[in-house]
């Protein structure tokens, strides 16, 4: 087949015939691309049950297909003959389906270094539609990597970008590594792909083609919080958020982050964050956090978080880590016992499963994006010598703790332009002591709109943010939303909830969001006085 195909040119279309009947047009290809076509234009065919079907010939402008008698697409009885290792293997599956059983090996071998590999029959037989066959693989030459060429304005990191990508200089080639390629690139976020990728084969090396662009991927992000006067007085309070993430660091993927944020009168948070990728030349990252919250003169909570993980998968990574959290009260005094507030410390494991773009913004074409994890700890709570230390004795001072959150974004397009966006996100927290100074803080543009920044205080959430988007870009848009939250505090459970009207703008410099909101739960109702307004900036770089 290599032979006769072997003339075949790139400039002009090729048509391929079925039966004698014109099915498809593609574009003219070389020898190497047509030998793959025809391999997976044949596993097609036999993932139809059409088991005998083969190539008949090829021309520069015709490839010529027989499909033959279909049969139904199971198989109780498969041998395989490996040609280049000399190996024999008797497949007995249970109804397994001759697609499964042919593509497993075929992607067993492609993802080892073997591009060209074919599968074809010995001998078939059929008998109350049913196939039993005896197979023959022919593995064709080991492929390792050789070279990655940039095509692009990106020229440095390639070093990086080779262990990123798993192209490594002498690996095995991988099919499924290859084809995966827009996917790999798009989890670095700070490079976008102008074409798909390509590859060439010469005496056994895979040179890979990339055409790649800059993205500006680091931000920088201001938003600012009018209002209605509540201990600031009755005029208008301001608040204010700032976040900054440094992507690519040094051309190596390492990322920093630096969040501030005053949410309140005397009340503030501030997080700080590292991630390191590949670390220590090896496929975990590594990811240290740090976390700090005071709420006003009652109380301030710190937490260090140490993560690592892997990739599994092109999008998707797990993680597992530990996580030491501290509670001090500001001003302390029994009545803070009363109301659940005490000082404390915890050591927490943590394991997990995130979609790597679960954080970025969602655009037209995003798909589903997700998150879970799972924590397990202690509790100790401390005797602070300015509380009687008799207001300790109806307290559980250790105890140990479960806390589950999890998360999903998705859309639906309706129409065109017009889009369905949904976001979700819930905790469920157990532990025979939980403290007020350790509750989930719901509330501002980022979670419950319409309510001021941390307003709410939850052992255990719900929340759905539900958005109608009208798209006049890829990620700008108006939209119409409906924020609800199902929440339990102290053993009250209430259902306070939001709506609004807003912009998200995307320019060549950033991000502009504008909401108008409005609040209502069971001790808020609906009032146009109590309106929030935010404005917000997202400066990328």
């Amino acid at each position: 087949m290599i032979l006769l195909c072997a003339h075949l040119g790139a400039a002009q279309r090729v048509t391929v015939y079925l039966d004698g009947q014109p099915t498809t047009e593609v574009p003219g290809m070389d020898s190497v691309e047509v030998s793959r076509f025809v391999n997976l234009y044949l596993l097609r065919l036999w993932n139809q049950g059409f088991v005998f079907s083969g190539l008949d010939s090829v021309f520069s402008d015709r490839i010529y297909f027989h499909a033959g008698e279909k049969y139904r697409n199971e198989i109780d009885q498969l041998a395989v003959y490996d040609a280049e290792q000399d190996t024999f293997q008797l497949w007995k599956p249970k109804k397994q389906s001759f697609q499964s059983a042919v593509q497993k090996q075929l992607t067993t071998y492609a993802d080892k270094g073997h591009p060209f590999v074919r599968i074809t029959w010995d001998s078939v037989q059929v008998k109350d539609d049913m196939a039993k066959g005896f197979l023959r693989i022919i593995p064709g030459p080991l492929v390792v990597y050789d070279s990655m060429v940039l095509l692009g304005e990106v020229q440095k990191g390639r070093a990086f970008l080779q262990t990123a990508l798993h192209l490594e200089v002498d690996k095995p080639f991988s099919e499924r590594t290859f084809q995966n390629l827009p996917k790999s690139i798009a989890r670095l976020q700070y490079l976008e792909m102008k074409r798909p990728p390509d590859v060439a084969f010469e005496h056994g090396k895979a040179t890979v083609f990339l055409d790649l662009d800059k993205r500006k991927s680091s931000s920088f992000e201001g938003v600012v919080g009018l209002l209605p006067g509540q201990s600031a007085g009755n005029g208008v309070m301001v608040t204010g958020f700032l976040d900054l993430q440094l992507a690519n660091l040094f051309q190596s993927g390492k990322r920093f982050l630096f969040t501030w944020n005053r949410f309140a009168d005397e009340s503030q948070s501030l997080d700080l964050g590292y991630y390191h990728p590949f670390f220590l030349s090896s496929k975990l990252f590594l990811d240290v956090d740090f976390h700090l919250l005071k709420q006003d003169t009652t109380f301030l909570t710190q937490s260090w978080n140490l993560t690592s993980g892997t990739n599994i998968g092109p999008m998707s990574e797990v993680f597992f880590g530990y996580e030491h959290v501290s509670g001090t009260l500001i001003s302390p005094d029994e009545s803070n016992i009363s109301d659940n507030l005490a000082d404390f410390t915890s050591s927490q494991y943590m394991i997990g499963l995130r979609d790597v773009l679960y954080g970025q913004e969602m655009g037209m074409k995003s798909p589903f994006r997700y998150q879970v994890r799972l924590v397990l700890g202690e509790k100790n709570i401390s005797k602070n010598p300015s509380i009687d230390k008799g207001a300790y004795d109806t307290l559980h001072r250790q105890t140990s703790m479960l806390r589950v959150t999890a998360g999903a974004k998705y859309l639906i397009r309706l129409k065109k332009r017009t889009a369905l966006h949904h976001h979700c996100e819930g905790q469920l927290l157990v532990n025979d002591q939980i403290l007020t100074n350790e509750l989930a803080r719901i509330g501002g543009l980022k979670t419950l709109r319409g309510f001021n920044e941390n307003f709410f205080y939850a052992s255990n959430y719900a929340l759905s943010r539900l958005e109608i988007r009208q798209y006049f870009e890829e990620y700008s848009h108006f939209m119409l939303f409906y924020d609800q939250l199902l929440m339990e505090h102290r053993g009250v459970v209430s259902y306070p909830r939001g709506f609004g009207a807003g912009l998200s703008l995307d320019t060549s410099n950033g991000l502009f969001t504008f909401a108008l909101a409005m609040g209502m739960s069971r001790q808020i109702p609906a009032d146009p006085a109590n309106i929030k307004i935010h404005i917000g900036y997202t400066s990328k770089f």
